[in-house]
């Protein structure tokens, strides 16, 4: 009995020790995100990517989004490849992006470093997005067909939508994910984000993104 009510106690104060603040409610959110890739090859050492999301968010973040975007790759060697692409991002409410990017992905031993750059063209925007975006991931097989996954990207504006705003930092992003090959053909995984956005005086916007992909190889 004594254990019992100990053990509620630790509950009880855990759980408002973790509860947040009224004025840090507004500046943290989760969102379910479900994504769609297509890819496979379609040259030597060329490979076309598409991917799709579906990503169901408050409307404090401007409500659900639709995505679509096309990527391609070239093999440059075993560690090394080259490509960019194009998206289109349909958020609920009428705003749309187009997204333009460019990258470069090493892969030495277990490890991912991709640099990107995107152009993002947004309707009513002072101007076009300049943003630059730097990620590290870590891949370990754990099983027969699985494999997890974990990173952190940084991205940063070199240019602002907004005139008038110079550089600075867009976001921190932490990932985490586990992986399952069904098939040659047939990839389903599950993925956590964790978000950081920083804004200044304000306090930092922070998104936990839980997701689930599924990859099919032609």
């Amino acid at each position: 009995m004594i254990h019992t009510i100990r053990s509620a106690l630790l509950l009880a104060a855990l759980a408002a020790a973790w509860q947040p603040s009224k004025a840090f409610a507004a500046d943290e959110d989760t969102q379910f995100w479900l994504d769609a890739n297509v890819t496979g090859e379609i040259g030597e050492d060329t490979t076309l990517t598409v991917d799709s999301t579906q990503r169901w968010r408050e409307d404090a973040v401007g409500g659900d989004q639709h995505t679509v975007r096309f990527t391609l790759e070239r093999v440059l060697d075993d560690d090394a490849r080259i490509g960019g692409g194009i998206g289109v991002f349909e958020t609920e409410g009428g705003l749309t992006e187009v997204r333009v990017h460019q990258q470069a992905v090493f892969t030495p031993g277990r490890f991912e470093l991709r640099t990107r750059l995107e152009e993002r063209m947004f309707d009513g925007a002072d101007r076009m997005e300049l943003r630059l975006r730097q990620r590290v991931h870590y891949i370990h097989p754990v099983a027969e067909g699985w494999r997890a996954r974990v990173g952190v990207e940084w991205l940063g504006l070199l240019q602002s939508r907004n005139s008038g705003e110079g550089f600075s930092t867009d976001q921190w992003r932490g990932q985490t994910s586990i992986t399952h090959r069904l098939n040659e053909n047939l990839d389903v995984g599950a993925i956590y984000w964790l978000v950081i956005s920083p804004r200044g005086n304000r306090a930092d916007r922070i998104n936990h993104i839980p997701q689930a992909v599924i990859t099919y190889r032609f």
